[in-house]
């Protein structure tokens, strides 16, 4: 290709050398005969000046002054002038006065043509030393009427202006009024009307202005300056200029108080425009001394000493470590935190609950504050269980230690010594039982009597006696036979010193009314009721004073329920035999937890610890476009959770939103996202969508100035998936595909920032710019009559550019100079290296418009309307080849030449039928010779299935994409 490329601008310039040599010219114009003394042609230095005059004859050459057969004769007038003929026939040639001013010295010393702007009658010729041959001089004695010889030289009149008749030039009018040749200089550029320049006027409102010269020399714009003394003629009438704007005056009404000095009051002192603490407040005495917020306490302690500072006109106790009275919480530290004057008088952090334990007999006590320290007051902790009816050990339950009986009733009881010989004893021992929060010995036999009955050891002394103890026997007492248990029911008797006395019930019997006959029947289960219609504690009461249990425990509730209907909000209440009984409210548990139906509400109906779970997706995940999948709400899809429709319905509590309030807005990208939310994805100029304000709009650039473009890419072409580290995915067929291939109908786009779109086919390029409303872009030269190529005029060539280079200011030229290193203009093979830190040089692909590189694009920002903004063609060489079309004539297409067609055929003006010719220009990053990526070369045809790595595309069109 190198000595393709050479060969091209070798023709290039040996026609240019044609062209030059043959616009060279040899002769003057019109000079065919009588031209100079020798006549004929003149070569190109030679000049006319034979008698046919300038440019010499070109009819006649006859003329005045002689004739061909050499008589003289005289011009009318017969006046010598000089002109080279004897006018008045006397034989002297051109003798004229060499002291008139027309021809001072020599004929063509004129002095009325150098003495410009001169009365006529005041040119004078001063003579010459030798007349005829060296001229003389003029001088110009008197100028025309408004013009002046300002540089002094006595010829010209050099200077026009208008005499006013002024004296001077003291009036700002940007006139020269004396005619001196400058402007203005006079005026008083001291002076307040023109303080260092025409024009700038020293005035201010309620003020007097003055100019002030604040430097060496004359007044002047670099060291004068207005300024101005504002008005006070006396209180109320006192003017300043506060703000410092000079354009606005004395704009501040104020009269001077407290001898000027700022103090803390809300007025303005010194009349500077800021007021007490916004102003300088050191002179005040009241400002800045150490104050306290309170003088008792904490807040008049050293650590919250503060400042006087000036707070709205008075005088306040501020700083960051300043405390005001109750601004701090009494605590229980023998400090006076609220600064009330009272230490430690109610602190909050006293009367908190502490110690014990909150089951009967325990209680906890209260934190109270005693010298400075929490102190736990009235606390009952657990004492060692005893048999008395009382939870001694606070543990729950009444009689019991860790689930056993107390100490004191555990072991033996009532050991009798064993019967005498020869006798029988109706004694036995017993064991201890706590019963009824007494120890009671279960199941002993005790004496029968006081007294032994016949061989019986009735009262179990271990010594037979045959005589009753009348004085003690209760079946004896006071007799023999007297029974104290004759006619008792359920009591306990006992004879003492011979008489019956009551010692109470039996076990199971209670003495309700203290008659002694024990009439009442119980069975005594424990000190404390329970509900269940039944005398726990054998006092004749039923169910008194009994505590509920919780909801948990006897109404269903799982333990896992925590909403309030399930708690706080369910009544539980005893109901005798039937026990406890539980209301719920409303839609809770009716029929029973287990039994209730769960209902899509605010309500855990069923009580088991969770809330709809009659619809499994209550309060999962969900999204706007769920019942409308495809296509969706696109960019304005939101996602929200699964809300109650209805008892045993849900619906999703997200709704599309609008793309207006979006980050993006509602621009449409090339994206692969619907960015407008209108249902179309990308949609195109040609198909906009149901909301024609937004469809994609490439970044192209304008080639021509014709208004069908045409219009490129400004980007190598990428898919919408294309991130800035990968090229996507998808093929470009929309119509048809290969066999084995889909069609994804993937749309290409113009966007910076994208991997490009390699790898693939003419055919892919040709239906996925069709599918945007374009073409693929064409390639060819203006040789034989064609156009120059769409890809040609992108690169630049229409610019007479060879590459599509736009270097900075200061590097060589644009677009034509080669981008050796360490220029790197584009992403080429051999001067750009893709990973410099990596030995040797690196090739490798860029996103689209990288940053890497150095103005690698075609500028046409000054061309066809193009702006800054959308005038360059990025990437045009380098970084991927470009597939394009030629833009020869196809089969069938009428024809004059042969090099117009593809097949390069032309027969009877027709081109001979031939498929589409397809070229790959502008090199890539792995192309290694420079000269393979210029504009013009086009040397790789390729096949409609071709396809490579290093191988990308545009998109052309006839009408603005973006319109």
């Amino acid at each position: 290709m190198a000595s393709r490329v050479s060969s091209f601008w070798g023709l290039l310039a040996l026609a240019g050398a044609g062209l030059f040599a043959s616009s060279g010219c040899t002769t003057e114009a019109f000079c065919f005969n009588d031209c100079g003394a020798g006549g004929g042609t003149s070569s190109a230095t030679a000049t006319s000046t034979g008698a046919g005059g300038e440019g010499g004859c070109l009819l006649g050459c006859g003329g005045g002054g002689s004739s061909s057969s050499g008589a003289c004769t005289p011009t009318e007038p017969p006046d010598e002038v000089c002109d080279g003929v004897d006018n008045d026939c006397d034989g002297n040639t051109d003798n004229v006065d060499f002291n008139d001013p027309k021809h001072c010295g020599t004929c063509t010393n004129d002095c009325t043509a150098v003495a410009l702007n001169c009365e006529l009658t005041g040119i004078e010729c001063i003579p010459s030393p030798n007349p005829g041959i060296t001229a003389g001089s003029c001088k110009c004695n008197d100028c025309a009427v408004d013009y002046y010889d300002i540089d002094m030289d006595g010829v010209t009149c050099e200077y026009p202006c208008i005499d006013t008749g002024a004296a001077d030039d003291s009036v700002c009018n940007n006139k020269d009024d004396d005619c001196d040749s400058f402007i203005d200089e006079d005026v008083d550029l001291c002076s307040s009307n023109n303080c260092g320049a025409c024009g700038i006027v020293c005035s201010a409102v309620h003020g007097t202005g003055k100019c002030v010269k604040g430097g060496a020399g004359a007044c002047g714009p670099n060291n004068t300056s207005c300024s101005f003394d504002c008005d006070c003629s006396g209180p109320g009438n006192c003017w300043w200029d506060a703000n410092g704007v000079p354009n606005d005056g004395c704009e501040y009404p104020c009269d001077v108080t407290n001898n000027g000095t700022e103090i803390c009051d809300g007025i303005d002192n010194d009349c500077d425009g800021l007021i007490d603490g916004v102003d300088d407040l050191s002179a005040d005495p009241t400002v800045g001394v150490v104050c306290f917020g309170d003088p008792d306490g904490e807040c008049a302690s050293a650590a919250h000493a503060g400042s006087t500072q000036c707070v709205g006109g008075q005088i306040v106790c501020g700083g960051p470590n300043v405390l005001h009275e109750n601004q701090t919480l009494e605590t229980c530290n023998s400090k006076d935190d609220d600064c009330d004057g009272v230490k430690d008088d109610f602190p909050v952090d006293a009367g908190g609950s502490c110690g014990g334990s909150p089951i009967f007999p325990c209680s906890p006590g209260a934190n109270q504050c005693i010298n400075g320290q929490l102190v736990c007051i009235g606390a009952i902790g657990p004492q060692t269980e005893t048999c008395n009816s009382v939870d001694d050990d606070c543990d729950g339950v009444i009689d019991k230690a860790n689930g056993q009986p107390p100490s004191d009733s555990v072991g033996a009881c009532n050991a009798y010594p064993a019967a005498p010989a020869g006798a029988t004893s109706p004694c036995k021992a017993g064991s201890k039982l706590c019963l009824g929060g007494s120890v009671i010995c279960f199941g002993a036999v005790g004496p029968t009597g006081p007294s032994d009955t016949c061989a019986v050891d009735a009262n179990c002394d271990g010594v037979l006696n045959n005589q009753p103890d009348f004085v003690n026997d209760v079946a004896n007492c006071g007799s023999c036979g007297n029974d104290c248990y004759t006619g008792s029911v359920h009591s306990t008797f006992a004879c003492i010193n011979g008489t019956c006395q009551f010692q109470g019930c039996q076990l199971g019997f209670y003495d309700l009314d203290n008659n002694g006959t024990c009439e009442y029947a119980c069975t005594f289960v424990q000190a404390q009721e329970t509900c269940n219609g039944i005398d726990d504690n054998c006092n004749g009461q039923i169910d008194e004073g009994v505590v509920a249990p919780s909801a948990v425990q006897v109404c269903g509730v799982s333990p896992s329920a925590t909403q309030p209907e399930c708690t706080s909000q369910v009544t539980v209440a005893c109901q005798g035999q039937q026990g406890w009984t539980c209301t719920f409210p409303a839609g809770v548990c009716s029929g029973g937890c287990a039994n209730a139906a769960e209902i899509c509400d605010t309500l855990d109906n069923d009580c088991d610890g969770a809330i709809n779970e009659n619809v499994p997706n209550y309060n999962q995940p969900c999204a706007s476009d769920d019942a409308n999948p495809v296509p969706g709400d696109g960019a304005c899809r939101t996602t929200g959770t699964f809300i109650c429709l209805g008892n045993n319905a849900t619906v999703c509590s997200a709704i599309k939103a609008n793309c207006a309030n979006l980050a993006g807005g509602c621009t449409e990208n090339c994206d692969g996202i619907d960015n407008d939310c209108d249902g179309s994805t990308d949609e195109v100029y040609t198909a906009k969508g149901s909301n024609t304000s937004f469809f994609v709009k490439p970044s192209v650039v304008k080639l021509s100035a014709a208004s069908t473009g045409p219009y490129m890419y400004a980007y190598e072409a990428s898919r919408p998936s294309a991130t800035s580290s990968t090229p996507g995915a998808g093929n470009g067929y929309q119509s048809s595909a290969p066999v084995g291939s889909t069609l994804d109908k993937t749309l290409s786009c113009s966007a910076p920032g994208k991997v490009p779109w390699f790898n693939v086919t003419p055919t892919e390029v040709e239906q996925t710019c069709q599918a945007v409303g374009g073409h693929i872009c064409t390639t060819g030269q203006t040789a034989g009559g064609l156009q120059l190529g769409e890809l040609q005029r992108g690169c630049g060539q229409l610019l007479n550019c060879n590459w599509g280079y736009a270097p900075s200011s200061g590097l060589p030229a644009p677009c034509a100079t080669s981008a050796t290193p360490p220029s790197k203009f584009c992403n080429l093979g051999n001067t750009f290296d893709f990973d410099p830190a990596a030995p040797g040089d690196q090739d490798g692909l860029l996103a689209t418009g990288s940053a890497s590189l150095a103005n690698c694009y075609a500028d046409f920002t000054t061309q066809f309307g193009n702006t800054v903004s959308n005038g360059k063609v990025f990437d045009i060489t380098g970084n991927l080849r470009e597939i394009a079309l030629s833009n020869k004539l196809p089969g069938g297409s009428p024809c004059a030449v042969a090099q117009t067609c593809m097949s390069g055929v032309c027969t009877n003006g027709s081109c001979t039928a031939s498929p589409n010719l397809y070229f790959l220009i502008g090199g890539s990053f792995v192309t290694g010779d420079e000269q393979g990526a210029t504009c013009s070369y086009e040397f790789y045809a390729i096949t409609s299935t071709y396809e490579f790595y290093d191988a990308g595309f545009r998109c052309c069109f006839s009408t603005d994409p973006t319109l």
